[in-house]
């Protein structure tokens, strides 16, 4: 698994469930690499999510052991999409009222379908809450886009650093920061992008003081953090 989008597509009929996968594989414009997994069931649903945090996920509603709908009765932490699948068009007031799904297709679901999902899907990119993070061990964590203080360059990799923790990422600063869409970060300079909800202020040097210790494994961190002089006038606000 890597840091692909992460798609998962819920049906008991493996033939439709792979019409679907190759047609987001071939005929659509997702603009993102993706990584697909079909599952036959609810209970490898709930497994594979678990896991892997899925960004998005087809989910057929009628189906012989539990139906659709039970999946989301069985996952704590929804952070990801749902598309609503059937051929039963007698679900969807149900569906719609109950559940905030992205979309609801009825079979057999077309190319244009598909296509509006993912369109639909970069819209809404902009109110993400989570970021997700892939381990050596090739599964997907969360951590809550509020909990980051800052984001640092590190050849091609990215650390991101919370105030009691860091991870390292396999992405670049420039995409990881493509990434976090979220309207209090801010590049500061080359090597730093940065959650101004933290900020206390910015001395007469331009640097950044933050409301908060940066600590790890217990031991607080010093990080000089220097505003690129070409952009402080955006900063005036946060000025001694």
């Amino acid at each position: 698994m890597t840091n692909d989008l992460v798609i998962l597509i819920v049906d008991d009929e493996p033939k439709v469930a792979e019409v679907l996968k190759t047609l987001i594989e071939t005929k659509v414009n997702v603009e993102e690499k993706v990584s697909i997994t079909c599952v036959n069931s609810v209970k490898e649903a709930v497994t594979f999510i678990e896991g892997y945090s899925a960004d998005l996920v087809f989910l057929d509603i009628h189906m012989p052991e539990q139906d659709g709908l039970q999946l989301l009765e069985q996952v704590d932490n929804k952070s990801f999409e749902v598309v609503f699948t059937t051929a039963y068009d007698q679900y969807a007031i149900e569906a719609i009222n109950k559940y905030d799904c992205l979309k609801y297709l009825l079979k057999p679901i077309t190319i244009s379908d598909v296509q509006s999902v993912f369109d639909k899907y970069k819209e809404k990119a902009g109110y993400q809450y989570y970021y997700k993070i892939v381990k050596n061990n090739s599964k997907r964590y969360l951590i809550r886009i509020e909990d980051v203080v800052f984001c640092k360059a590190a050849d091609n990799y990215c650390e991101i650093y919370l105030q009691n923790n860091k991870h390292l990422v396999s992405r670049t600063l420039k995409s990881v920061s493509e990434r976090i869409l979220h309207k209090n970060f801010r590049r500061v300079n080359r090597s730093f992008f940065v959650n101004m909800d933290y900020v206390q202020h910015i001395d007469n040097e331009n640097k950044i003081h933050f409301k908060v210790p940066i600590t790890f494994n217990n031991t607080q961190e010093e990080h000089s953090i220097v505003i690129a002089q070409s952009i402080m006038k955006d900063f005036s606000s946060w000025m001694l």
